[in-house]
C-alpha cells in the first residue's frame, strides 16, 4: 500500500500526463512483498517484447506511469452538480469521488425508460429483481489500489459494532460486485477527489435485463456493449441520474412468430412479437444514485395483525431473542411541522407527480384517487400528507428520476398487469424513498367496445388455478404480481355486458364512461396503497352484509369492502333487485386503521416501551369485524375460506348463489339476443366467456368452504381461537350449490343455436391475439367439473377434513369425509337409477370420477391419509356393485350401446383396481 501511495504521489507531479498502468503492473503492486521493488517488463507495460538475444539497457530514472491529471480529463467537459459531481464530454461521463464519497452509501434506483412491450421489459416500470439480480441496491464506491468498485454491501446481517459477533458476521456473508472501473485521474489538487469513468459501470447489464429477456423470450439475447451509449446525465439536490440506451441482440437466433405459433406457444416461451427485427432491441434504462439519509428514520416494528410491507435483518447481537430476524414496516418519513398541534402539515409531504403521458380524460380521476388517502392521514393529525402535481409538457425532468413519485401511463399491446405500484426503500429502516405507479391504458380502452377483452383471453386458466389447492410453501402463481387492475378490468367488462343484456344500460350511455372512471380511481387508489406500504387484504370483502351491499346510499358512503387493498368484484345485483354502487372508490375502515398503525405520530420523547404499548393497543383492534386482515400467503395456501380474491359480502354462500343466478340469467338472455347487422358475433363469445370466468370464481368461493379453517391473526387475550373450522352446515350448503350448478345433469348449458353463433373476432384471430375460432362450452364446463373433482377428491382436502374433526368439540358435528365422498358419487352417477341414456358429456365426467377412485386405490401417494384411501375403496365397491346391477337389467341407461359400453368399462376399471396389488408412490 505504501508503495502504491508513493507511485501516485510521484505521478501527480509529472509534467506530462502518462498512460494508465497496465493490469500486470497493478497486479504486481498488489501481490509483491512489502518493500519489494516493482520491475515492469516491456510486455507487462504493454510494449512489444525485444528479441531474447537483445540486451535491454537499464531504464533511466523517471516517474512511473500514472493516470492523467484531473484538469486534463475534464477540459471542455460539462459539469453536472448534485450529490455527486458528474462530468460529461460527448459520450463519456466521469464521476468525481471525494474522500467523503468513498465513505457514503447510495441507493441505486434502476428504472426501465424504454421497453419492448413484453417479457416484463416495459417502459416506465421500476426495475424489479429477477432471480435475486437487478432491482434497487444499496451501493458504495470502494477503492482497491487503482481500481474503484461499485459494490452492494450485505445489509441483511448485523451485530453490535466491535463485538465478536460482528467479526463472525463479517466473515460469514459476502458483498456483491456490480461493476468496476479504473481510477481515471490524479487527485484534484484542492478537493483531493479523483475521477472514474462511468461508462464501464453503467453500460453493462447491471439491471438484469438479459435475465428478463431469457426468461420471457425464446432464444438468448446478449448485451452489445459497442452499440450501447449513455444518452443523458442530470442531477437534482437528492440524486444524480444517468440514462443509457442498451442494445441487445439475439445471438440465439430467435425468430419472429406466426400468429398461429404465437397462439400455441406458452406465455413465457414465445419469441419477441413487437420488434421490427427480432434480432435487435434498444432498451432505455435510467439509473439514479441517491445518498441514503444521513439521519436514518426511526423504525416501527411489524405486527402480523396489520398488513404492511416489511424489511428485515438478522441481528446477532442478542442470542437470548427467540429469533435473530428483526422486521420493521416500510413507510414514508412523515413528521409534523408543529408536533404540539392536533393537526399539522408534514415537514415533507409525499408528493406524487401525474406524468405528462397520462391522458387528459383521466388526470382529475388520478388526482382524486391519490388525494383520497389524505382522509386517513387527517384522522391521525396530518393535513396534506399527500400532494399531487402535474408534470408540465416542457419539464426538464423525467418522473422516473429518483425523488419524483409518479403515476405513469403504459400502452403495451399485451398487458401482463392492469396497474402496479412498486417502491424503493432504505433497507436499514424501511423508509420508502421513491415510488412509481404504472397504469395500463389498454384496460380502460377495452371495456368500451364490444370486442374480446385482451386481458381475459386466459381467464379460464386463471380461474381454474384459483380453486386448485396449493401445497404449503408453494407461492400462488399470481401472488408476486398485483392483479387488482387486471381482474378489475375483467369485472368491469362483465358488469357492462350483464347490464346491457338486461336492457339497463345503453352501450353509448354516459354511465359507461363513469364505469371506466370509477374503475381507474379504484385501481389507482389500490396502487397508491401499495406505494404507502400497505399489503393486500383479501379478508376485507367480508365487511358488509348483503343488505348493505344492495343499498346505494350506504355503498356510496362506505364502499363495498372493508379495504381498497382487497380484490373486490363489481357489486352486481340479481335482475330486478336493488343495487349498490358497483365499484369500491373510497377508503375502508381497515385502510384508516393500517395508516394509523404505520404513521401515527407519537409524542416527542416517547420511550421504546411506551411506543411498544401504543402500537400493541392499535394492533389489538384486529378483532373488530371491519378490521379483519388476511393476505397473499393466506389466499395461496387455500386453507382459509375467508381470505379470497373476488368474493364479496359477509355470507359466502349468499354471494356465490347470487353470482351463479346472474350467470344463468345472462346465458338465457344471450339465447334471445339479436345483434345489429354492423356488429360481428364476437360479443356473444365474450359475454359467455365472462360469465364462465365468473362461474369459476363463484365455485371457487364454494369449494374453499369444504374443509376450510378460518385462520385468525389474533394474539392471546382476544377471546377467539386462531383456528376455527367452517361449520358443517355451511360446508353442506356449499356442496349443495356445487352439485346444483356444476355436477348436476341440468347444470349450465347452451342451446345448439347459440353455440353455433359463438364466433371469434376474426381480425384478432388472424393477428394471433384472440381465442380459438371454436368456443366449446361443453369442454369448458367439463374442465370446471374436473377441477372441482380434483379439488374435492384430493389428498389435500382429505387431510384438512380429517384434521378438522380433531378441532371440533363434538366430532359428530363435523362434516365427515365419508359424507363428502358419498355425495359426490351419488351426484356424478345420478343417472344409474333413471331410464334415460347417459349423454356423452356426462360420460366424460363419470369416467373422470372412476379414474380418480381407481388411482387412489391402486397407487396412493405416500402422504395420503389412511382414512381417505379406505373411504375411496368403499365408494369404489359400492359403485361397482351399482354398475353391475344396472348392466344386468339391460333397461334404462344400459339399453343404449354407448352407455352400456361406458358402464361396463367403468365397472371393469374399478374391479381391476380393487383386485390389483398396491403400488404406493412418494415413499
Amino acid at each position: 500500500m505504501l508503495a502504491a501511495m508513493l507511485l501516485a504521489a510521484c505521478a501527480s507531479v509529472a509534467p506530462v500526463p502518462a498512460a494508465p498502468p497496465a493490469p500486470a503492473v497493478a497486479a504486481a503492486v498488489a501481490t509483491r512483498p512489502a518493500g519489494a521493488a516493482v520491475v515492469a517488463t516491456p510486455a507487462a507495460a504493454g510494449m512489444p517484447s525485444a528479441p531474447a538475444t537483445t540486451a535491454i539497457p537499464a531504464a533511466p530514472t523517471a516517474s512511473p506511469p500514472g493516470p492523467p491529471s484531473f484538469a486534463s480529463i475534464i477540459k471542455d467537459a460539462r459539469r453536472v452538480e448534485g450529490p455527486l459531481t458528474l462530468w460529461q464530454k460527448e459520450d463519456k461521463v466521469w464521476i468525481e469521488l471525494t474522500p467523503e464519497n468513498f465513505k457514503q452509501r447510495f441507493l441505486l434506483s434502476p428504472k426501465i425508460k424504454n421497453g419492448i412491450g413484453e417479457a416484463f421489459v416495459l417502459g416506465g416500470l421500476m426495475a424489479l429483481p429477477i432471480n435475486g439480480a437487478g432491482g434497487p441496491q444499496v451501493v458504495e464506491f470502494v477503492r482497491v489500489f487503482n481500481q474503484v468498485r461499485l459494490q452492494a454491501p450485505n445489509l441483511e446481517f448485523t451485530a453490535r459494532a466491535d463485538s465478536p459477533e460482528a467479526r463472525a458476521v463479517a466473515s460469514s456473508y459476502s458483498a456483491s460486485l456490480l461493476g468496476a472501473t479504473a481510477v481515471a485521474s490524479q487527485p484534484h489538487p484542492d478537493r483531493k477527489s479523483v475521477l472514474i469513468e462511468a461508462n464501464p459501470l453503467f453500460l453493462q447489464d447491471m439491471a438484469g435485463v438479459g435475465m428478463m429477456l431469457q426468461r420471457g423470450l425464446r432464444g438468448g439475447y446478449s448485451l452489445d456493449r459497442g452499440n450501447s451509449v449513455i444518452t443523458a446525465v442530470r442531477a437534482t439536490p437528492v440524486a444524480v441520474v444517468i440514462e443509457t440506451q442498451n442494445h441487445y441482440f439475439g445471438g440465439g437466433g430467435a425468430q419472429p412468430q406466426s400468429p398461429l405459433a404465437a397462439l400455441l406457444a406458452p406465455m413465457t416461451g414465445a419469441g419477441p412479437r413487437f420488434l421490427p427485427d427480432s434480432r435487435s432491441m434498444l432498451i432505455g434504462l435510467s439509473y439514479s444514485l441517491a445518498p441514503l439519509p444521513a439521519q436514518p428514520m426511526a423504525t416501527r416494528v411489524a405486527d402480523p395483525r396489520v398488513g404492511m410491507f416489511t424489511t428485515s435483518l438478522l441481528d446477532f447481537t442478542d442470542d437470548l431473542q427467540p429469533s435473530p430476524r428483526q422486521r420493521v414496516i416500510k413507510r414514508w418519513r412523515l413528521d409534523k411541522k408543529d408536533p404540539a398541534a392536533a393537526v399539522s402539515e408534514p415537514v415533507q409531504p409525499v408528493t406524487f407527480w401525474i406524468d405528462r403521458n397520462v391522458p387528459l380524460a383521466y388526470r382529475e380521476t388520478v388526482r382524486g384517487a391519490i388525494l383520497e388517502w389524505n382522509k386517513a392521514f387527517e384522522k391521525i393529525g396530518f393535513q396534506g400528507a399527500l400532494v399531487v402535481q402535474q408534470q408540465p409538457d416542457d419539464a426538464s425532468f423525467d418522473t422516473l428520476d429518483f425523488g419524483h413519485n409518479a403515476v405513469r401511463w403504459m400502452l403495451n399491446a399485451e398487458p401482463v398487469f392492469g396497474a402496479i405500484g412498486p417502491h424503493h426503500a432504505d433497507p436499514r429502516t424501511g423508509e420508502i424513498l421513491d415510488a412509481d405507479i404504472a397504469f395500463e391504458g389498454l384496460t380502460a380502452r377495452a371495456a368500451r367496445r364490444d370486442r374480446v377483452q385482451v386481458l381475459t383471453s386466459n381467464q379460464a386458466a386463471l380461474a381454474q388455478a384459483f380453486i386448485n389447492p396449493q401445497p404449503a410453501g408453494t407461492p400462488h402463481p399470481h401472488s408476486a404480481l398485483c392483479q387488482h387492475a387486471a381482474l378489475g378490468a375483467e369485472q368491469m367488462g362483465y358488469a357492462l355486458d350483464v347490464l346491457q343484456a338486461r336492457g339497463e344500460l345503453a352501450p353509448d350511455s354516459p354511465v359507461v364512461q363513469q364505469f371506466v372512471q370509477d374503475y381507474v380511481k379504484a385501481s389507482i387508489m389500490h396502487e397508491v396503497g401499495h406505494a404507502l406500504g400497505l399489503r393486500h387484504n383479501f379478508r376485507a370483502s367480508r365487511a358488509y352484509t348483503e343488505a348493505q351491499l344492495a343499498d346505494a346510499e350506504f355503498t356510496r358512503a362506505h364502499g363495498t369492502s372493508g379495504s381498497v387493498m382487497e380484490y373486490t368484484p363489481v357489486n352486481l345485483a340479481r335482475p330486478g333487485d336493488r343495487a349498490g354502487v358497483p365499484f369500491h372508490t373510497t377508503l375502508g375502515p381497515y385502510d384508516y386503521w393500517a395508516i394509523e398503525y404505520a404513521y401515527k405520530p407519537l409524542p416527542v420523547g416517547t420511550t421504546p416501551a411506551a411506543e411498544r404499548i401504543e402500537l400493541q393497543r392499535i394492533a389489538a383492534r384486529n378483532t373488530e369485524p371491519l378490521l379483519a386482515y388476511g393476505t397473499d400467503e393466506d389466499a395461496a395456501y387455500g386453507l382459509d375460506p375467508e381470505t379470497l380474491q373476488l368474493d364479496l359480502g359477509a355470507d359466502p354462500i349468499a354471494f356465490a348463489s347470487k353470482r351463479l343466478d346472474i350467470v344463468r340469467d345472462l346465458f338465457k338472455r344471450q339465447e334471445l339476443r339479436r345483434l345489429p347487422a354492423d356488429q360481428d358475433y364476437a360479443v356473444l363469445q365474450r359475454s359467455i366467456g365472462y360469465a364462465l370466468g365468473d362461474t369459476y370464481r363463484a365455485v371457487g368461493v364454494l369449494v374453499r368452504q369444504i374443509g376450510g379453517v378460518r385462520t385468525l391473526r389474533d394474539y392471546p387475550g382476544s377471546g377467539r381461537d386462531p383456528l376455527q373450522p367452517v361449520p358443517a352446515a355451511v360446508q353442506r350448503q356449499a356442496l349443495d350449490l356445487i352439485v346444483k350448478n356444476v355436477l348436476a345433469t341440468d347444470s349450465l348449458s347452451l342451446s345448439p343455436g347459440l353455440q353455433r353463433r359463438l364466433a371469434p373476432d376474426f381480425l384478432d384471430y388472424e393477428d394471433g391475439v384472440g381465442p380459438p375460432a371454436e368456443f366449446s362450452l361443453p369442454r369448458q364446463l367439463l374442465a370446471l367439473q374436473r377441477a372441482v373433482l380434483n379439488y374435492l377428491m384430493s389428498d389435500f382436502i382429505a387431510s384438512r377434513m380429517i384434521d378438522s374433526v380433531g378441532k371440533v368439540d363434538r366430532p359428530a358435528d363435523a362434516f365427515m369425509l365419508a359424507d363428502l365422498y358419498h355425495r359426490l358419487t351419488s351426484e356424478v352417477w345420478a343417472e344409474l337409477g333413471g331410464k334415460q341414456a347417459i349423454t356423452q358429456a356426462r360420460r366424460e365426467l363419470q369416467r373422470d370420477h372412476v379414474n380418480r377412485l381407481s388411482m387412489a386405490i391402486l397407487r396412493p401417494m405416500g402422504g395420503a391419509a389412511v382414512d381417505a384411501r379406505g373411504q375411496m375403496r368403499v365408494q369404489a365397491l359400492g359403485l361397482m356393485t351399482r354398475l353391475d346391477s344396472t348392466l344386468k337389467r339391460r333397461v334404462g341407461p344400459a339399453s343404449d350401446p354407448d352407455t352400456a359400453a361406458h358402464l361396463a368399462d367403468s365397472a371393469n376399471t374399478l374391479r381391476l383396481a380393487l383386485n390389483a396389488p398396491l403400488q404406493r408412490l412418494g415413499l
